[in-house]
């Protein structure tokens, strides 16, 4: 779910819950039965997460957040950009119905920044 808050940005909801299953970190969505494993789901989920946590002021900057989870400053930097994705991109990610094209390496290594573009590049439309 998208909507348009009153300044002018953009909120993305993603219906998602993250559970610990035998000791790794799943996405679970609801009403799908993918056990949402997948790597690129769970770098979405986790850019959405850190950009809460930079833009709630719990890290000041990527640099901090970068320290702070024990991970490259460049790896947080390109992992934030798949907060940028098309809101159908994301959608088709998390419940598991992507293209070819659709690879962590591909989408962390640059996309066009506007929607239609993107679903263009990525989903053929």
């Amino acid at each position: 779910m998208r909507k348009i808050l009153e300044n002018g940005r953009l909120r993305i909801v993603l219906p998602i819950k993250l559970r610990t299953i035998s000791a790794r970190r799943r996405i679970i969505v609801p009403g799908v039965t993918s056990d949402g494993s997948e790597p690129l789901a769970l770098a979405v989920a986790r850019a959405f997460r850190w950009q809460h946590y930079l833009d709630e002021g719990k890290f000041k900057s990527v640099a901090d957040l970068a320290a702070a989870i024990g991970i490259d400053v460049s790896c947080v930097a390109r992992t934030l950009r798949l907060r940028m994705l098309s809101p159908k991109i994301v959608h088709r990610i998390v419940t598991g119905d992507m293209t070819a094209k659709m690879n962590l390496e591909q989408l962390r290594h640059g996309v066009p920044e506007l929607w239609k573009e993107q679903e263009e590049m990525l989903m053929g439309e």
